[in-house]
C-alpha cells in the first residue's frame, strides 16, 4: 500500500499544498490557519484512514510549528477523519487486506481515495461534511 500511497496519494495531497517530511504526517499553512492531515493505519493492519483538521495560526507555537497535543484531545471538533462509508466496522478504513500481490489493486485504491480528497477540503474550507466524513 505504501508505494500506492507514494504513487497515486502524496502527489494529490501536495498539489492541495500539503507538505511533510515522511509519508504519514502533512501540514499546510495560511496566513490564519494551519491544516494539518495524516495517514493512519489500522493498528491491526490491511486499512488506514486519513484524519486531517484545520487550526487558527495563533494556537501553533512558531518555534517548532507544532500544534499542542491537547487541542486535539479537548476538542474533537476540530478534527475530522476520511473513511470508507461502506465499512460497517470500527475503524472503517479503505481496506487491502485481500489485495495480496496485486499492486494495481493498491493503485485503485489510492485513486478512489484521491476521488475522495474533495470532501476533505469542502469540510476545511467549508465546514461541509461530506458522505465519507466522520
Amino acid at each position: 500500500m505504501a508505494i500506492s500511497i507514494k504513487k497515486v496519494l502524496l502527489p494529490e495531497m501536495r498539489r492541495l499544498g500539503f507538505v511533510g517530511g515522511g509519508v504519514a504526517n502533512f501540514a499546510r499553512s495560511s496566513g490564519d490557519h494551519r491544516d494539518f492531515l495524516s495517514i493512519q493505519y489500522w493498528t491491526y493492519g490491511g486499512s488506514f484512514i486519513l484524519e486531517f483538521s484545520r487550526i487558527a495560526a495563533t494556537w501553533v507555537d512558531p518555534d517548532s510549528g507544532e500544534v499542542p497535543k491537547r487541542v486535539f484531545e479537548t476538542d474533537p471538533l476540530l478534527r475530522k477523519r476520511l473513511i470508507d462509508a461502506e465499512q460497517h466496522k470500527d475503524f472503517r478504513g479503505f481496506s487491502f487486506k485481500t489485495f495480496g500481490g496485486e499492486q494495481s489493486r493498491y493503485d485503485q485504491l489510492a485513486a478512489s481515495v484521491v476521488a475522495l480528497l474533495p470532501q476533505v477540503e469542502a469540510w476545511l474550507e467549508s465546514g461541509i461534511k461530506g458522505p465519507n466524513i466522520h
